[in-house]
Parts: structure tokens; sequence; C-alpha cells
């Protein structure tokens, strides 16, 4: 494997010169912004009209730090991967959601033994057992006078199978992506687990081996600047470009004129993005002042 030379991608062009998925993340930023209340930061700072969405500027040091191959097609796949954008990600992150209901998959998919994964429960009684068992998917559960379920002992695996059969079904991004939380609402280390020995095999040429976001981000630091990547944001109103940068693992400095801003921003730092023990008594002390 070659190793990692620092500045040997200084004058290299980036991935986002070349490749965008411009509707998909276009999509993804509505989706964050009409999310209200379980936004990752808080709804005030949406006073700043101008707040970028968190997806999106992920999207751009991504795309400003990847570099651009002679294989644009794997370059658009590894970065819709790092940005659960890709087929499977959606089907995780569908899972998830919840909305892909057992009766939806009945009706759609193609499943010669669907008893092994689903059960089911009888709303007309003069059907038999024997009869319900002989039916194969597809099929209209609601005519045919039953309710279907996930079976408890179906595993994860083929859950996520037949959900991925049910997207490839749907016309459109937007129509798929409807059905599933956002990528920063589900578990990242599940989300993303199955992406870096791709990632790894894609940039293999440049040194680079990663097992997360801020691995990597780390990396093509190095290859690009020498050291890990810095973002700045002279007017960073509600925070988000800062506090995105800092969860991939950039070094992010912020500022504002507006004492408003500076105090979102410190917020989204020091409240939203403290670690799991300070969030602990942030918790205990917010409870005590609501006593």
């Amino acid at each position: 494997m070659s190793e990692l030379v620092p500045l040997s991608l200084q004058d290299a062009p980036a991935l986002i010169e070349s490749v965008f998925p411009a509707q998909k993340i276009s999509f993804e930023a509505q989706t964050e912004r009409k999310a209200g209340r379980s936004q990752t930061l808080t709804g005030l700072g949406s006073f700043w009209k101008g707040r970028k969405p968190l997806i999106l500027v992920r999207a751009i040091i991504l795309g400003s730090l990847l570099p651009s191959t002679d294989d644009s097609e794997a370059d658009l796949d590894i970065f819709e991967k790092l940005m659960g954008i890709d087929d499977y990600a959606l089907t995780k992150r569908a899972l998830e959601k919840g909305k892909v209901s057992p009766t939806s998959l009945a009706l759609e998919i193609k499943l010669s033994k669907p008893w092994r994964v689903f059960t089911y429960s009888l709303k007309n009684k003069a059907l038999t057992t024997e009869y319900i068992e002989s039916l194969s998917f597809p099929l209209d559960a609601d005519a045919e006078g039953i309710t279907v379920r996930w079976h408890r002992d179906a595993c994860e695996e083929d859950k996520l199978n037949l959900i991925e059969q049910y997207l490839s079904l749907l016309d459109t991004y937007q129509d798929k992506a409807a059905l599933c939380k956002r990528p920063e609402e589900v578990n990242q280390e599940w989300l993303y687990s199955s992406i870096w020995s791709s990632i790894n095999t894609h940039l293999a040429s440049y040194g680079v081996e990663v097992n997360s976001h801020a691995e990597l981000v780390k990396q093509l630091g190095i290859l690009r600047f020498g050291k890990n990547p810095c973002v700045g944001d002279s007017f960073s109103g509600g925070g988000s470009i800062p506090f995105e940068a800092a969860r991939l693992g950039c070094d992010a400095y912020a500022s504002d004129l507006n004492p408003v801003a500076c105090m979102l921003t410190w917020g989204a730092f020091n409240i939203i993005g403290a670690k799991k023990q300070d969030r602990a008594r942030i918790d205990v002390a917010q409870l005590e002042i609501a006593d």
C-alpha cells in the first residue's frame, strides 16, 4: 500500500469540481430545513435566513477535500457513500424510519416463502392457516383478510434485503428518501459500517486507510495542506458551518459581530456538541432550573 505523502494533493482538482449529486443534496437539505424540532441545531438559529443546512456543509467540505480521479463514476459512488445517500444507506435509513410497512412489502415485492420473515393475523376468520401459508408475495393483505407484520425472529439482514428490493421499485431519489430518516438521525457507526473498505480501496493510491469520517478528513487534510483541515467562518450566524466542520473533524473557527450569533455558535459547540459527561451535567442543571 502507498504511504500518505503530505501535500501530494496540494494542487490536485477536487471532487466537487467534476461531480456533485446536486439534486440529492438539495432534497436532503430541504428535508433538514423542514425538520423543525428534530434538527440538530436549535430552531432559534433559523433567525438567520441564510443558515446553511448541516448536510450541505458536510457535502461541500468532503467534496472539496476528496480528489477528482480519472474514474468520475467511482468518485461519485464514494461520495454518496460518505454522505449516506447511496442505495444501501437509504435502505438502512428506511428501516430506521419504519415507513416501509410489511403490508407495503407484501403488495410490491416477490417472495416465494414469505412466512419465514413475516407473520400474520387473520381478520377474516373463515380463512385457514393452510391457505394463508400457501400464499406467496406479492399479495394484497387487506383483500386477503389478513394483517402482515415482521416475524419476531426476522433478522436485520433479511429486513434490509427486502426493503432494498422495495426501494428499487421507486422511480426517483426523492420518492425513496421520503421514506427515510435523515442521515444524521441514524446511528453513525451502524449507517457507515460497510463503506470503509470501499473508501480505502478507491483512495489506496494516496495512502488513505481510514475507518471514520474524522480519520478521512484528517488524512485528506494532510494530503492537501500538510495538516488537519481548518474551516473558518467570519460571519458564523447560526453556527452551522463551524459546527458541522468540527463534527467532521476539522479545526473550526467562527466569529460574528452579532452577540446573538456568537451565543448560538457557542451553544452549538458547548451544549449541543458537548461530550456525553458534560451533556449529562447540563441536563441536570436544566432540570434544576425548570423545577
